[in-house]
């Protein structure tokens, strides 16, 4: 069995696709939500979209907290040090502060 290979237009598929899985989740289905969001966030920053990936991040952190979901609190987490080299990309900053809080 061969590995199909990946184009360009692939990850940009990819992120549209999970984001409309996630937007026709109940709000019963709000962990998951955050952690698709998490999972969104790692992938904004491994491809070095920084400013996406603050995005996602924040909005993972903030329902994480909200509805006590100390897993998808901790995918947040540990993606913070993957941030440290871009403090500087838009909401970077800010997540970083929200957190250490």
């Amino acid at each position: 069995m061969s590995v199909p290979e990946r184009r360009p237009g692939d990850t940009r598929r990819a992120h549209q696709l999970i984001g409309e899985g996630r937007a026709s989740l109940p709000a019963s289905r709000d962990k998951t939500r955050g952690v698709f969001l998490a999972y969104e966030a790692s992938s904004y920053l491994a491809l070095k979209e920084p400013e996406l990936a603050a995005h996602s991040a924040d909005q993972a952190l903030q329902l994480a907290r909200r509805i006590g979901a100390p897993r998808c609190e901790q995918l947040v987490q540990d993606l913070v040090p993957g941030f440290q080299p871009c403090r500087t990309a838009p909401g970077v900053t800010e997540l970083l502060a929200l957190a250490a809080a």
